[in-house]
Formats: structure tokens, C-alpha cells, sequence
């Protein structure tokens, strides 16, 4: 009698790539066809995205790494530019086996990093299987699959579920590489205006989001109230922005009010005062503030005691005192406040 585990199959993003977290076999392992039933799911959710044609590669374009193609037991004997992949009853000659024993830090080892990596249930029934003379055609029964095999073979889903989760996975990822290039392009003409006046000066935080950062930090004194305003075409898009050592005062900080997405702001070595402060309150996903060397007191403190996103605050070389610091720590719990080296 055959049944079916409860436990769903889930797969989730995780670096790029996707990571099997819960499992679930169609049917008993015991009873599974060795190869298309249980090596074929392991092989297919950790290899193919390198080692496969378009019609079996899960993104849907053909990649076959160093001439290695995965997709039948008759390419993985085959091998590729360096050695077949499994060859039948012996680990030490099977490239596969060596490079996914590899550390994780080598260049060779595969998966490589960021994608899914092969667990140690998949290994151990990978490692039985290259033993067992690459056995297909049979069930894992028949094939003399031992208790622990059946076991760790247990935890391989179902090469449709594995099928289902791709599919799903990548779709989610063209649907948001879609949203992404949208975002960027909507910023290019922001991004070209304020590149012209400030050239190397503004960029995206990463190459996996449209967050926009800016330094004026090469400008220093050079870069002053009036500059501020010209950053107005990327305001919405601004996570990052470091005034450190410019020329800015609490006239130009009002245009980091318009700002809403600000996460990290420096102003150290400016001449902002409590004044400027009242254009930061409102910052409410400020997570980092630099106000090291500037004029601040324990009143402009007070005005910061809203910012509850704050993480890191720099007050050294301020007016601030150490009983307002007190203070402000019952509003804002959990950031770390730095007021410098205390000297006795």
C-alpha cells in the first residue's frame, strides 16, 4: 500500500537561488525508481541551472558548463572537459562526488556558492547510488537501497513537485528582474541631471535594487546649502546620503526632508545645528546618523527621540551630555549611541 507524506514541498528564495525546505516524496523511497524518481529530483533542483539544455534547464536557457550535461545516465558517464561525472562503483574517480565534497570557499566546489548545495541526505543518496554501479530500471528496493539510504531518500521529493517549485521560483524572479529594470530605467533621467552637476557622485546601492546612494564627501567645503536642492530629481530614491565635511547648514538640510526613504545620513564636520535637526525628525526609516563635530545639544537631541528605526548614532564632539543621552535611550531603545573616548 503506498502513501504520501503531509509535510508540502516549499521552496524559498535565498541568495538568488532557491533552497528545498521541506521536502515530500510521492511515494515510499523503497518503491521509487532509483534514477528518474529519486537521482533525477536531487540532480535537477541542484544542477541543472549549470549543467543542462534549454528543455531541461529550470531557467529556461541552455547552460552547460565545461561540456558537462547532467540530463541522462548516458552524458553523466559521458563527463565533461575534465572527467565523467559518476563512473559506476567507484567515488574517488566521480567528479561530481569530489566537487561537491569540496569546501565551500573553493572555486571549484559545486554547487557553486550562492546556489542551492547538495544536503546531506542528497549525498548520502548520491554516494550509494555511484556504489551500487549507477543502478536504473529498478526500484530502490530491488536495487538493494539499505535502511539508511531508504531513509535519506525519503526526504527527496518528487521530480514534479522539484518541477513545480522551479518553475514557480523562477518566474518570481523574472517578474521581479522585470520591476526592477522599470525602477532603474524611471531613474535614469534623475540619475544623468544630477551626475552632470556632481559627476561619480551618485549610484545605486547594489546590483539587486534601484536604492540610490550619494557622497559629497571628495566636494567637502566646496559642496554647499545651494547643492542640496539639485539632488531634488532622486530625492524619493535616495537610501544613502553622506554630507561629512561639506559646507552644509540648516538651510540646505531642509531638503533631506524630502528624503522619506533615507536610511543612513552623514553630517559630521558640518554646520548643522539643533535648527537643522527639525528636518530629520520626520526620517522615520533613519537607521544610522553621523552628527560627530557639529553643534548639537541636548535640546536637538530630544527632537531625534521619534526616530525609533535609529540603530547607530554618532554624537561625539557634540554639545550633547550624557544625561540627555539617558534620555533619549528611553525612547529609542535599541540604538547604540557613540559619544566617543571618554578621557579621565
Amino acid at each position: 500500500m503506498s502513501h504520501t507524506t503531509q509535510i508540502p514541498a516549499v521552496f524559498a528564495a535565498v541568495a538568488g537561488a532557491i533552497l528545498l525546505v521541506h521536502p515530500v516524496a510521492a511515494k515510499p523511497a523503497a518503491e521509487r525508481e532509483t534514477y528518474k524518481e529519486v537521482i533525477v529530483p536531487i540532480l535537477r533542483g541542484k544542477c541543472y541551472q549549470c549543467h543542462a539544455d534549454a528543455a531541461d534547464n529550470p531557467s529556461g536557457k541552455k547552460k552547460i558548463k565545461a561540456k558537462l550535461a547532467l540530463t541522462s545516465l548516458d552524458l553523466i558517464k559521458k563527463g565533461g572537459d575534465e572527467a565523467p561525472a559518476a563512473v559506476p562503483g567507484n567515488l574517488e574517480e566521480s567528479l561530481m562526488i569530489e566537487r561537491i565534497k569540496l569546501p565551500h570557499d573553493d572555486d571549484d566546489h559545486m554547487p557553486p556558492e550562492g546556489k542551492p548545495q547538495i544536503t546531506e541526505h542528497e549525498l548520502t543518496v548520491l554516494e550509494w547510488w555511484i556504489k551500487a554501479n549507477l543502478p536504473a530500471g529498478k526500484s530502490m528496493k530491488d536495487a538493494g537501497a539499505p535502511q539508511n539510504v531508504l531513509a535519506a531518500a525519503e526526504k527527496v521529493p518528487s521530480d514534479e513537485e522539484v518541477k513545480t517549485a522551479l518553475a514557480k521560483f523562477f518566474a518570481e524572479a523574472g517578474a521581479s528582474a522585470a520591476k526592477l529594470a522599470s525602477a532603474r530605467k524611471a531613474l535614469e533621467g534623475g540619475i544623468a541631471e544630477v551626475s552632470g552637476h556632481f559627476p561619480n557622485a551618485i549610484g545605486f546601492v547594489s546590483q539587486q535594487d534601484s536604492d540610490l546612494t550619494f557622497t559629497a564627501v571628495s566636494m567637502r567645503k566646496e559642496f554647499k546649502d545651494e547643492h542640496l536642492a539639485k539632488l531634488a530629481p532622486v530625492s524619493q530614491g535616495l537610501v544613502d546620503v553622506n554630507l561629512g565635511a561639506t559646507a552644509v547648514t540648516d538651510a540646505g538640510v531642509a531638503n533631506l526632508g524630502k528624503m522619506p526613504r533615507l536610511k543612513k545620513l552623514w553630517l559630521n564636520g558640518t554646520g548643522i545645528t539643533d535648527t537643522g535637526l527639525d528636518s530629520i525628525k520626520g526620517l522615520g526609516e533613519l537607521e544610522y546618523l553621523n552628527l560627530y563635530g557639529t553643534q548639537v545639544t541636548d535640546e536637538g537631541l530630544k527632537k531625534l527621540s521619534g526616530l525609533k528605526n535609529l540603530k547607530k548614532l554618532y554624537l561625539w564632539q557634540t554639545k550633547v551630555t550624557a544625561g540627555a543621552v539617558e534620555e533619549f535611550k528611553k525612547s529609542v531603545k535599541d540604538c547604540d549611541v557613540n559619544m566617543g573616548i571618554k578621557v579621565e
